[in-house]
């Protein structure tokens, strides 16, 4: 995962706006706490702690950080959009499934919900291996090894609850949710606060942009 700022963002981005396609069962709701931490000896990013909370209708992930390094992204899975709230700007960009579309960032584009029979149904482009069921961090998790168009490959553990991942391994970085509380969420969650300015995505150059 791209730790920086303006990575961190467009690398979570796509990976939201790719799973916008997937077909699965109807999710259960619930929220965690994340961590993602580097495997590296040397690591050129920080480690990166956060929150995450879903619902049947739209997914949360709130980036925690001082300054403009604090973002939160809300992905609406009806309307295809993804929106990026900058809370120290009072800012947001809104992004839809298909445009602007970009190298992946590695690690995140495996996060979002899964179809639990093919995990790969979503995405052509990629090859899913089972292999086996396993308990991660108290729960019980489908250990899935995926290969994707480029050859890079990614381990990825599905909750078989939740048809969520719960960890996944790629590229160097451990990505995984601990501290799991299923239960409905409250739709404000999944909002755009008032009073936050729209920005351009084409135009936002960096963290700038132009606000509407």
């Amino acid at each position: 995962m791209k730790l920086r700022t303006r990575g961190l963002l467009f690398a979570v981005l796509l990976c939201l706006a790719g799973s916008l396609a997937a077909q699965i069962p109807q999710l259960t709701p619930f929220s965690a706490d994340m961590q993602t931490s580097s495997m590296q000896a040397n690591p050129t990013n920080r480690d990166m702690n956060g929150k995450l909370y879903v619902s049947p209708q739209a997914m949360r992930m709130d980036m925690q950080g001082e300054g403009p390094r604090e973002a939160i992204i809300i992905t609406t899975f009806a309307t295809k959009t993804v929106d990026i709230i900058m809370p120290q700007q009072r800012m947001y960009m809104e992004h839809r499934a298909g445009e602007n579309a970009m190298h992946r960032g590695p690690n995140t584009a495996d996060v979002h919900p899964y179809d639990p029979k093919n995990p790969c149904a979503s995405d052509p482009d990629t090859t899913c291996k089972n292999m086996g069921t396993e308990t991660v961090n108290g729960r019980s998790a489908d250990h899935w090894q995926i290969t994707h168009q480029d050859g890079s490959v990614s381990n990825v553990w599905i909750d078989t609850k939740l048809h969520f991942p719960i960890k996944t391994v790629s590229e160097g970085t451990i990505w995984q949710l601990t501290n799991i509380k299923e239960g409905a969420q409250d739709p404000s969650l999944f909002q755009v606060p008032s009073g936050y300015r729209k920005m351009d995505l084409p135009g936002m150059g960096g963290m700038g942009g132009r606000p509407q």
